[in-house]
């Protein structure tokens, strides 16, 4: 490979990598707007500048490739950069005025404020002062639907949420018209951004706030927020994704990039607005025996007074509560999965597979075996199983399931149902007991493409909410007789 020098540090890497992300395995951060690793570099904002030995003008780090090594000799430096040289600092400075010159003063009214590019960029390489005298340029109020706002003062026309829409959606609504002091990023007439699953991402490129969600827009400083790094159960592959929340309460998912994975860079707008359900409303709901409210001691008694037992695990919960589900089950072979819901596969190249069941991979690891219900049906109706465990969600079952599992619960002489909220499922079995959501409990899953993917907690759970493991732990505990 060929060795390089950056700032006089020596480093081999693969010919065809770009300078700003060499930069960044040595420890240097490249300050930049309109690059992204997800797409086409085109070096529109100038930020990324970096002075090259022998080069007489200074060049773009996130266009810039490393050259071959020759072949006479292989073990040469064939490219000498500097990051911090007084041309490099006054390059930066200059596009940061030039950036600022119509950029509004609208900071502190600004959902990007506490995370925008570009303060920080306009403290750490900016003059601190503006020789911009001119009444600043104005743009007309434009709509781009129901999702996303858009603050054309603001836009630095780094052109990230228009190749997205391009290169990744691909449905091209924001195109880039007029030009020089006049230039907008703006749609097609008749286009809005309504009809894009994926269009919330343009909020995330974008990186000084031009593009909001009306979602979000106005609802929280950013700065009181707390990040806990997450999954998304609405996503075939389990999406990774922060959870920003304050006061108990879920604000808002992000997508969570993991490095040189570039599928996880984006998430859908179903994974994106589901957050409101995991923030618990009304009264926590409460262990039920018979239809009445019953302690978690005369659950356990029923349970273990029914006889052979056999458990229902969903393969959208984490491998920690499958394993531990598993463990109730009277013998191996007893342990069954469920869950039938699909996603359409709209973007094949980040939707890998169509199964809405993410960590089914983690459960067959564990034992259970999904598409034979029919087979414990049999066994329930000749009364080789007496007693039944259910670990469900409502969202994610088909209708047709949801008709085999009621038939097994009715048929069954002990069921337990164990649910976040209960369902009309829920409610048609023996017993049932409140459990964690995904934001209540820390796990991990094991999706179809093979790989782990651990979720921390972010909420604390209501009273009398436990998760699986504390569920299977209190069910399994041997009764004390005085």
């Amino acid at each position: 490979m060929p060795t390089i020098k950056i700032n006089d540090v020596a480093l081999s890497v693969t010919p065809g990598t770009l300078v700003l992300d060499a930069c960044r395995r040595v420890g240097i951060d490249i300050p930049h707007y309109c690059y992204h690793p997800a797409l086409t570099p085109v070096a529109t904002c100038r930020m990324c500048l970096v002075e090259i030995k022998g080069q007489p003008k200074l060049a773009t780090s996130c266009t810039t490739t490393v050259p071959l090594a020759p072949k006479d000799h292989p073990e040469a430096v064939v490219m000498e950069v500097f990051t911090n040289t007084p041309a490099v600092a006054d390059a930066r400075a200059g596009v940061m005025e030039f950036l600022l010159i119509n950029h509004p003063l609208d900071c502190p009214i600004c959902d990007q404020a506490g995370e925008c590019k570009l303060q920080d960029y306009s403290y750490l390489y900016g003059s601190g002062d503006s020789r911009m005298a001119e009444v600043k340029r104005r743009y007309r109020y434009e709509d781009l639907g129901a999702k996303i706002v858009i603050d054309k003062n603001r836009c630095i026309h780094c052109t990230r949420c228009v190749r997205f829409t391009r290169e990744i959606s691909g449905g091209g609504e924001l195109i880039v018209a007029q030009r020089g002091a006049h230039l907008e990023v703006t749609t097609y007439i008749g286009k809005s951004l309504d009809q894009n699953p994926f269009a919330g991402n343009v909020v995330d490129l974008c990186p000084v706030g031009a593009l909001t969600n009306r979602d979000f827009r106005f609802r929280k400083r950013v700065w009181y927020l707390k990040s806990v790094p997450s999954i998304s159960r609405h996503s075939a592959l389990g999406s990774p994704i922060w959870i920003d929340h304050e006061g108990n309460e879920i604000h808002r998912f992000r997508p969570r990039p993991l490095e040189g994975k570039e599928t996880t860079h984006f998430i859908s707008d179903e994974e994106r607005n589901a957050y409101s359900s995991y923030n618990r409303t009304g009264r926590a709901p409460a262990a039920m025996l018979k239809g009445a409210g019953a302690s978690s001691e005369s659950i356990r008694e029923a349970l273990q007074a029914a006889g052979s037992l056999a458990v229902i695990g969903q393969g959208t919960f984490g491998c920690d509560a499958a394993q531990r589900l598993g463990e109730l089950a009277s013998s191996a072979d007893l342990r069954y999965g469920s869950g039938g819901k699909t996603f359409a596969v709209v973007l094949p190249k980040y939707q890998t597979s169509a199964d809405g069941i993410l960590n089914r991979r983690g459960f067959m690891d564990r034992g259970f075996r999904f598409g034979a219900l029919e087979e414990l049906l049999g066994k329930v109706q000749k009364g080789e199983v007496k007693a039944v465990v259910l670990l469900h969600d409502a969202a994610f079952t088909s209708a047709k399931e949801n008709e085999l599992l009621g038939q097994i619960l009715k048929v069954a002489a002990f069921s337990l149902a164990m649910e976040v909220e209960p369902s009309d499922l829920g409610r048609m079995a023996t017993a049932w007991l409140p459990i964690t959501n995904l934001a209540e409990e820390s796990d991990f899953i094991v999706n179809h493409d093979g790989d782990l993917r651990r979720y921390q907690k972010a909420l604390q759970p209501p009273k009398g909410v436990r998760t699986v493991p504390a569920w299977v732990k209190e069910l399994s505990a041997v009764p004390v007789h005085a």
